[in-house]
């Protein structure tokens, strides 16, 4: 946190039903009846990507990289992180995946900075890149999906798009593939009986 800014804190929790958002306007709410000298972020004060009545189908169509890059930014960005965990709320659990996956690297590359008996930047720098170059194939079959242009509650399929955001962030070829797609990748990039 630098000097002169409030703290940033994040209110992380399912906000898909109608009891869910409530609840997150409730604790966003509470926060600032508080008066606590913070700034706090909720995704569910952000209309700009969950107040879907006046979103278009090419703005829908773009929303999991804007929904990806406006949380995850204010997440990465937070000093204090309060979230409520519920094991239907992928996108919370995406959240705290991010916040795992970030502590955790942290401690990593402390550790192998400590540890370094010469130019321990240059050995974290090292890991960074190790990292970095991690090959991520997302793949997933469900036989409703389809390429078809559907409407309202007539989806017949959908993802998460915190999740689906992280995918195309991840993902090699950005985006989910089939199982046989990747397989042939494997097998052109590491070889094969076949």
């Amino acid at each position: 946190m630098t000097q002169n800014k409030r703290p940033l804190g994040y209110l992380g929790g399912d906000i898909m039903g109608f009891g869910s958002n409530l609840a997150r306007q409730y604790e966003y709410d509470k926060f600032i009846e508080m008066g606590l000298p913070v700034d706090v972020y909720s995704p569910v004060q952000n209309k700009s990507i969950n107040d879907k009545s006046n979103m278009t189908e090419e703005e829908n169509n773009c929303l999991a990289e804007k929904i990806t890059a406006a949380d995850i930014e204010r997440l990465w960005n937070s000093d204090f992180v309060v979230i409520e965990p519920a094991q239907t709320a992928i996108g919370t659990m995406c959240e705290l995946g991010c916040l795992f996956g970030w502590k955790y690297m942290c401690d990593r590359l402390l550790e192998i900075a400590e540890n370094a008996e010469e130019f321990p930047a240059l050995a974290v720098i090292e890991e960074i890149k190790r990292m970095s170059k991690k090959d991520v194939y997302c793949h997933y079959f469900d036989i409703r999906t389809n390429h078809l242009n559907e409407k309202d509650w007539r989806r017949s399929f959908s993802i998460n798009q915190l999740l689906y955001g992280m995918i195309l962030y991840v993902e090699k070829n950005g985006d989910i593939e089939t199982f046989d797609e990747i397989m042939e990748q494997l097998k052109e990039k590491y070889g094969g009986n076949n």
